[in-house]
């Protein structure tokens, strides 16, 4: 079942209180940012890079405030190697906001605005990462990870938004392949092009049945139906690009 309304109406209380106490500090990622755009698979927690912070501990009393001012809102957090990681709990609502630390991380500004009136709340303006930055992660994510989720994700940005991924960001991740695949080597270095193979053989092998197994969870019977098709010609048009002078 996608996400109800009424977590979503909780996700953006809580984007734009961040956004009140942290200010450019706080740099949403992930589906949600996609949201913003008009995206219309649906997430259910929220991710978040602060900066310029070289520990997570650093950010966690504070994000735990803003967290628990929210009304009637309850808040329980964990540490992993990672991330920090906060459950919210408002009432049956239950609310994953995971965040990290870093110095740095390129972003820039959306609007919670049309989000934010279908939930009759006031918006305001957020900093995402940059979308392009996002790409390259996305793409990396899905090439240790291979969830048809991802590749979606990628369509979107790449297809619909008309973003191509920053080169540097995708080499230096590729730089260090940590596969959770079994049966694949752990740790390994591949070349943009090696990537641009791995996109045409997940492209040939999509079936409309393996997409709406993976994304009915997600999106409607209306956005599924040919998806499996619409990923084909994006990732296509991605690995071919990946392959060209201007991605080297």
């Amino acid at each position: 079942m996608r996400v109800r309304e009424p977590l979503e109406s909780l996700m953006v209380a809580v984007m734009n209180r961040l956004a009140e106490r942290f200010g450019n500090h706080a740099i949403l990622k992930g589906g949600m940012a996609l949201r913003l755009l008009d995206c219309p698979r649906a997430t259910n927690d929220l991710d978040y890079v602060f900066v310029p912070f070289s520990s997570k501990n650093d950010v966690k009393n504070d994000l735990v405030a803003a967290l628990r001012s929210l009304p009637d809102a309850e808040v329980a957090c964990s540490l992993n190697s990672k991330a920090l990681r906060c459950i919210v709990r408002q009432g049956a609502l239950t609310l994953q906001v995971e965040a990290q630390a870093q110095l740095m991380c390129d972003s820039q500004a959306l609007s919670t605005a049309t989000l934010a009136r279908a939930h009759q709340q006031q918006g305001r303006i957020i900093r995402v990462m940059r979308l392009d930055v996002a790409l390259a992660h996305k793409l990396a994510a899905w090439n240790e990870r291979r969830l048809i989720r991802d590749l979606f994700d990628i369509h979107f940005l790449h297809q619909v938004v008309g973003v191509k991924p920053h080169v540097a960001t995708l080499a230096r991740r590729l730089q260090k392949v940590e596969s959770r695949i079994p049966g694949t080597a752990k740790k390994r270095r591949m070349s943009l092009a090696e990537l641009a193979n791995e996109l045409d053989h997940a492209a040939a092998g999509l079936t409309a049945r393996g997409v709406r197994e993976q994304l009915r969870d997600y999106l409607g019977r209306e956005d599924l139906t040919g998806l499996e098709l619409r990923l084909r010609v994006a990732l296509a048009q991605l690995a071919a690009w990946l392959r060209s002078p201007a991605a080297s």
